[in-house]
């Protein structure tokens, strides 16, 4: 009987003891207080880093006790209210200025009290880097460059692959679907959207065989699996090997085969487009400028995934001093040019082995790791004020214009020649890409001056698909005369008018339309 006693009592123990657990874990965690949620509540962006310009999540902790509703704040601005929601809330904020930005939340409690968190300040910036795991990105240390964001060509980060240089590990990744890929389509963005990336990169090259190489009507099929999949993902376009304006047998098939639809899943337009030559600082902005008429033409936000100034036939060596600082100068105007534009998101520059005889002028950090003369320019250019950021003892800036219109007054065009006619000369000048139209202007006068006895007026010529414009002056003086003659091609750009380079003043002789009065011979008298 005791034995029962005892048995019955033990059970009663373990019992209560369940109970007692039971009790336990239905006791509800406890929120933050008012002061540890000021402090701790901000999860992202993280204080003082330097992230890539586009779309940005500010994340808190919903863990406040008794909230109304959330307030949150941009640089001094209400940007959304929101309703609490789930352990972790967020929105996204956009911009494109390099600069120091700050954040705080707001939470209005029922009691018609709130509570406000401490600033978290952020730095944006547009610089990046791409590198892949061979040889480009075993040693370098990004932070040495500055950037806020880097892509390897592939749907992985280096930290999802184990790769051995961990200096990337905590940078903002960008994964690419570089060519038809080994996995289905929906297994790479769902690891993509697993791990929070907001974007993604298509086919690097497809108009090269040797690339991606895929055909307009193939990238086509490919482009609605991506939107298939993409969910939040924000897709770029496909990346041609030179500016998509003149990629008439590529992106221009492509381009006129979306439907609206799928043009609008289009988040931005990857420009990769290297400089093959360099005659002076107006090469740069010719290349600013065709970035100018990508976005004139689509409409969409811009990332220039590779960039450099390399070609397989015109050398940049980096022994040559003439080479070097023919690069810098390009870089430094372009770096400056894309840095203003707010259309433009994030920019790439391509690190050409330095010691390549070829390219390597271009080459920004040694695969050894070291950074290069260009490396620290590129460095020192694009940080927002106030981050604590690599500084270099190199000359980084340069008094450049490097507007819209300084770009498009960049372009230049040629007279090929000038025919003498009666009352009249004939014209011949290379035809400018995409022009709106010309002007030409002739005077007595070779600096052009107005006023009446110089004769100066301009003509409206109109635009052709030709490479060459031809056409005639007509109605001039009747009288042999010296004309000089200058050409302009002007562009219409989102609705404004902007006018390019004139060209070198020609001169041409018209041939008189006087007629020349016979002299009457004397008879002799006989």
């Amino acid at each position: 009987m005791g034995k029962i006693k005892k048995l019955v009592s033990m059970v009663l123990v373990v019992v209560m003891m369940f109970s007692c657990l039971t009790v336990i874990s239905n006791v509800s965690v406890k929120a933050d207080d008012a002061v540890t949620w000021q402090k701790k509540a901000i999860v992202s962006p993280t204080e003082k880093k330097l992230v890539g310009a586009g779309y940005i999540d500010i994340k808190w902790n919903n863990t406040l006790e008794n909230v109304k509703q959330y307030k949150i704040f941009v640089d001094g601005v209400l940007k959304k209210t929101l309703l609490p929601s789930g352990e972790t809330m967020s929105i996204e904020f956009y911009t494109t200025k390099v600069s120091a930005h700050n954040t705080y939340i707001v939470a209005d409690l029922k009691d018609g009290s709130s509570v406000k968190t401490d600033t978290r300040t952020f730095y944006v910036t547009k610089k990046g880097v791409c590198v892949n795991d061979k040889d480009m990105g075993t040693k370098v240390d990004p932070a040495s460059m500055n950037i806020g964001w880097y892509y390897n060509w592939g749907s992985k980060s280096f930290k999802e692959s184990n790769f051995s240089n961990k200096k990337f590990y905590d940078l903002d990744f960008v994964p690419m679907i570089w060519g038809d890929p080994n996995e289905e389509f929906s297994t790479i963005f769902n690891r993509v959207k697993s791990n929070g990336y907001k974007y993604m990169l298509s086919y690097n090259e497809p108009d090269l065989k040797w690339e991606s190489n895929t055909d307009p009507g193939t990238m086509l099929s490919r482009w609605n699996m991506f939107r298939e999949n993409k969910g939040n993902i924000r897709l770029g376009s496909p990346a041609t090997e030179s500016f998509q304006i003149n990629s008439d047998k590529w992106w221009t098939p492509f381009w006129n085969g979306l439907t609206v639809d799928e043009r609008n899943d289009m988040s931005f337009i990857a420009v990769h487009a290297y400089q093959h030559y360099y005659d002076n600082a107006d090469t740069a902005l010719q290349y600013l400028h065709a970035i100018d008429e990508i976005y004139a033409k689509y409409h969409k936000p811009i990332w220039v995934t590779e960039f450099a100034v390399a070609d397989s036939y015109n050398k940049f060596s980096p022994t040559n001093a003439k080479h070097n600082a023919q690069v810098q100068e390009f870089m430094k105007i372009v770096l400056k040019g894309l840095n203003e534009r707010s259309y433009v998101e994030r920019y790439a520059w391509f690190d050409f082995n330095p010691k390549d005889d070829v390219t390597g002028a271009s080459g920004i950090f040694q695969y050894t790791g070291e950074i290069t003369t260009l490396g620290q320019i590129y460095a020192n250019i694009g940080n927002p004020a106030g981050y604590n950021n690599r500084t270099y003892n190199v000359s980084s800036s340069i008094a450049k214009d490097t507007s819209v219109a300084a770009c498009v007054a960049a372009v230049d065009t040629k007279i090929y020649g000038l025919t003498s006619k009666k009352k009249a000369f004939g014209y011949s000048f290379k035809a400018v890409k995409r022009a709106s139209g010309y002007q030409l202007q002739y005077s007595l006068n070779k600096k052009f001056k107005k006023g009446k006895k110089y004769k100066t007026k301009t003509v409206n010529v109109k635009p052709s698909k030709a490479a060459t414009k031809t056409g005639t002056v007509k109605k001039l003086d009747k009288k042999k005369r010296t004309y000089y003659v200058r050409v302009r091609a002007y562009k219409v750009l989102n609705g404004t008018k902007y006018y390019c380079k004139w060209t070198k003043a020609k001169k041409v002789k018209t041939k008189s339309a006087v007629k020349k009065k016979k002299s009457k011979k004397k008879s002799k008298k006989k």
